[in-house]
């Protein structure tokens, strides 16, 4: 294991990119700020019986289950980015599983802000991940009401569950068993669901749904619950298995909550990675 101060600046030799230049070259910075008290990262090979996941813990500490380390790359971003917006990455990095379990100093109840950036830090040292940032022109996506009358569909309604404001979420919503859900949202194979949730909170995770990065255009203030349920997309599709008789999403999200995506072409940041490493098992 690593043990460190959590606000501790520390100067090394391993670095990321704190920018670009005009012409796209990397600048070096020096990993300051946050950092767990604790980390622990072991190779773990993925057992579908198993299962696989990440979640933060309430004292902030960080657990993840058989993931790979694309689930967290983006963290090492400079500037946010979702994760099919990053380049570079080895093929381990997408394909191997890891178990990560990171603590922060006990009792030191670290902010999103800086649990981002101990995240952040962690990849950085353990890692030794470098990159940049480049501008390319990708497809994005406004979410919008579909009917002119304004009318949502019978699966998107104003919540009535006392929830404080739902934030984007810090990472990609893990598939959790199947249980009542308050305050938040769980999303597994072809559904989503939400409970006091805002448009804003959900558009992170359309995007790969939706194959781009998605905006919220509706207007629609305050919280909502939705249950959305779509033919969820198969890697290797089983010719022998039954066809699945759910709408494809974009049907789904139009006949379900009444909401469309209006695609259009937009300038979008990528982080390119340089320099990754295989962290060293503790």
């Amino acid at each position: 294991m690593n043990r460190r101060t959590l606000f501790g600046i520390v100067t090394m030799a391993t670095w990321w990119i704190a920018g670009t230049t005009s012409t796209g070259q990397q600048q070096t910075g020096q990993i300051t700020g946050a950092q767990f008290d604790v980390v622990s990262i072991k190779p773990h090979k993925y057992d579908p019986a198993a299962g696989s996941g990440m979640r933060t813990g309430p004292d902030g500490t960080f657990m993840m289950t058989s993931q790979s380390i694309w689930s967290i790359i983006a963290y090492a971003s400079p500037v946010p980015v979702a994760p099919r917006e990053i380049l570079g990455l080895p093929e381990w990095a997408r394909t191997e599983g890891y178990d990560i379990i990171a603590k922060p100093a006990p009792g030191s109840k670290p902010t999103r802000e800086q649990r981002a950036e101990m995240m952040r830090n962690m990849l950085i040292e353990r890692m030794k991940v470098a990159g940049h940032i480049e501008e390319q022109e990708r497809t994005v996506f406004s979410l919008v009401v579909a009917r002119s009358d304004g009318r949502l569909g019978p699966q998107l309604k104003k919540s009535t569950v006392p929830c404080t404001p739902t934030s984007p979420p810090d990472a990609a919503p893990q598939t959790r068993p199947s249980q009542s859900i308050q305050c938040g949202m769980r999303m597994g194979a072809g559904t989503i669901e939400a409970t006091g949730i805002t448009l804003d909170g959900l558009v992170p995770s359309l995007g790969g749904l939706a194959g781009g990065q998605v905006t919220n255009r509706t207007g629609l203030d305050g919280a909502y619950d939705l249950t959305l349920r779509f033919s969820a997309p198969r890697l290797n599709p089983d010719p022998s298995a039954p066809a699945d008789e759910a709408p494809q999403f974009v049907t789904a999200l139009q006949e379900q909550l009444g909401l469309k995506l209006v695609p259009q072409k937009a300038m979008v940041k990528i982080f390119v990675v340089d320099h990754i490493e295989r962290p060293t098992p503790d």
